[in-house]
């Protein structure tokens, strides 16, 4: 699969413009700029606001993959999906912010500032001030695709503190290298200069997520991880390898992990389809999380 063809398919579609219409009992989607210190400059985001909200609500983060924007997940039906699963008995509703982020990869870096601060405090902050929403760690979720795969695993496991629980899809996750030639040209084109240019193994390992899995609170303090893991068993990528051993590294380290395996490459398909079970998932954890008097 090339860059362009990629590129064609995490932007799909136009941007949504302003609130969308309403339907009877349905969520509503949002256009906002949350002001971000670490950047210097606004952060664009499209906001899912569900209809059955009652009270103050937990928050999804949805992030976006490699050429993509905060329209991404909108444009591939996240409002019909999250209404349709937030109907379901004993659903929990949730507030979805997803964020526009570039090419940053998440990440803290020279080319692109401060992104690895600025979606996991900044926008949060941000957030939680705009809208009713549950402003502690039990009521935060991250969820991604690819990149955005990535920088949910980022900030499940790099701020444990702020973040319950990660769903990635098909992420572009990969353990430490020693070399920039252990990555084929065009993942390092991928990577578009966010772990320096040239690519500098030490920034990037510096920014991997395995070795702060083993590091982040177990199960028995009280404060549990939980993570999500999907990947297409033909992705064209090979970041099959990256999610196994994710899911292997997590289980190892103590923490409730799910895996998902289906027939299918690195596209869309794949995505859309596994947007409503995370968003069950998602819903799983905050009500035991409950249950549990966490």
């Amino acid at each position: 699969m090339t860059v362009r063809t990629v590129l064609a398919c995490l932007a799909v579609g136009a941007l949504v413009a302003g609130a969308s219409p309403s339907r009877s009992g349905a969520g509503t989607l949002e256009r906002h700029s949350f002001a971000s210190p670490a950047l210097g400059r606004d952060i664009p985001a499209l906001v899912y606001r569900p209809a059955a909200a009652d009270g103050p609500m937990p928050v999804l983060y949805l992030l976006h993959g490699y050429g993509g924007g905060e329209q991404d997940w909108s444009n591939a039906g996240v409002q019909a999906t999250a209404d349709t699963v937030f109907a379901e008995p004993d659903a929990v509703p949730l507030l979805i912010v997803m964020p526009g982020v570039g090419n940053s990869w998440y990440v803290d870096s020279e080319r692109y500032g401060n992104w690895g601060w600025a979606i996991a405090v900044d926008l949060p902050a941000a957030v939680d001030a705009a809208y009713p929403t549950e402003a502690q760690r039990s009521g935060r979720f991250a969820a991604g695709l690819s990149m955005g795969g990535y920088g949910a695993l980022r900030l499940g496991v790099r701020h444990a503190d702020r973040f319950r629980a990660a769903a990635a899809l098909s992420p572009a996750i990969f353990e430490d290298v020693e070399h920039a030639g252990a990555f084929p040209d065009f993942q390092i084109e991928f990577f578009a200069g966010a772990f320096g240019e040239p690519l500098d193994p030490a920034a990037f390992n510096g920014r991997n997520v395995f070795a702060a899995l083993a590091a982040i609170g177990q199960p028995a303090t009280g404060r549990p991880s939980d993570f999500y893991l999907m990947t297409g068993d033909h992705d064209s990528f090979g970041l099959w390898r990256g999610t196994l051993r994710f899911f292997q590294a997590a289980r190892r380290a103590g923490h409730a992990a799910e895996l998902r395996v289906h027939d299918g490459d690195h596209d869309w398909r794949l995505w859309r389809d596994e947007l409503a079970p995370v968003l069950r998932w998602v819903g799983a954890v905050v009500r035991a999380d409950r249950a549990a008097g966490r």
